[in-house]
């Protein structure tokens, strides 16, 4: 075979491989990517289940720290909390 064939087919080959292996990596990196938006809409539903069983005055013991933690991690607003204290004073 002549040389510039054999260069040929060489480009080809890494053209090859470098394709094969960028789409594996944007397909892991998007599969990577949905699964920390699920898990993170579940911990927004768990907080948000928490406030509404606090609202309902269902309360546990551990209520403090889960609500810390849910204000920590972005799930909870100020306004989230301002609610809940509305709904659990008396008349309110």
């Amino acid at each position: 075979m002549d040389g510039w064939l054999k260069g040929l087919i060489a480009v080809a080959c890494v053209v090859v491989i470098a394709g094969g292996g960028y789409y594996t990596w944007s397909e892991y990196s998007a599969k990577k990517e949905r699964t920390l938006i699920n898990e993170r809409r579940a911990a927004s539903a768990r907080c948000q289940s928490r406030m509404e069983a606090i609202m309902d005055g269902n309360l546990s013991a551990d209520d403090q720290i889960v609500i810390s933690n849910c204000i920590v991690q972005g799930h909870i607003t100020e306004a989230d909390l301002n609610r809940v204290s509305q709904a659990r004073r008396p008349g309110g």
